[in-house]
């Protein structure tokens, strides 16, 4: 009788060890695996492999207009883009306009990029830039790869998992990535410019 009772004292014990620690382990937050506590996934495909070789720009039209309170740049940008990976890349590149006085950013665009492995590819753009009217027009383009950053789906773009939840991200973390990538995918904010005389 009293093996019994003490058999029962030991699952009980047990029993209310283990809810315990996972209580406790739900307070306890940790870096997510699926992001590295970044918050977010990258959705774009091999693109930190890319890099510049070259870049020539060419200013083919400057509207600045008082009326609508807005500048406009139309320029013609050649960028030769090297894939160091043995995979095609695949994303966006980020193209942004800079006051040259001060670095400070004025306009952003947005290119789709397909750079086959190993390979070196030359790209010509057409670009619209608009800035406020009252902003320095010494400028110039500065490119980056963008590696079309998401917000992380198991970890809600917060970086941080409790302790309970972080062992499962663990074991099946290259499932939750590709859940993350194949239901979200990057896209630049909507910019409508019309060229010059429409």
């Amino acid at each position: 009788m009293l093996r019994r009772i003490f058999g029962m004292q030991k699952k009980q014990i047990a029993f209310f060890g283990i809810t315990g620690i996972l209580i406790v382990s739900t307070f306890i937050k940790v870096p997510c695996p699926v992001c590295d506590g970044t918050g977010s996934v990258a959705t774009s495909s091999h693109m930190d492999q890319l890099f510049f070789s070259n870049l020539q720009t060419e200013l083919k039209f400057l509207n600045p207009d008082f009326c609508i309170g807005y500048t406009m740049y139309e320029y013609e940008i050649n960028i030769t883009l090297t894939n160091d990976a043995s995979e095609d890349a695949d994303g966006w590149i980020s193209l942004l306009l800079k006051a040259t006085s001060t670095g400070k950013v004025l306009d952003t665009q947005y290119m789709g990029v397909d750079v086959p492995g190993k390979t070196t590819t030359v790209d010509t753009f057409t670009v619209y830039f608009k800035t406020q009217y009252d902003q320095t027009q010494d400028v110039f383009i500065e490119p980056s790869v963008n590696l079309g950053q998401v917000e992380c789906l198991t970890c809600g773009g917060r970086g941080r998992l409790p302790l309970n939840v972080w062992f499962v991200a663990v074991g099946i973390k290259s499932s939750l990535a590709q859940i993350t990538k194949s239901q979200t995918s990057f896209e630049p904010p909507p910019v409508v410019i019309f060229p010059p005389g429409e």
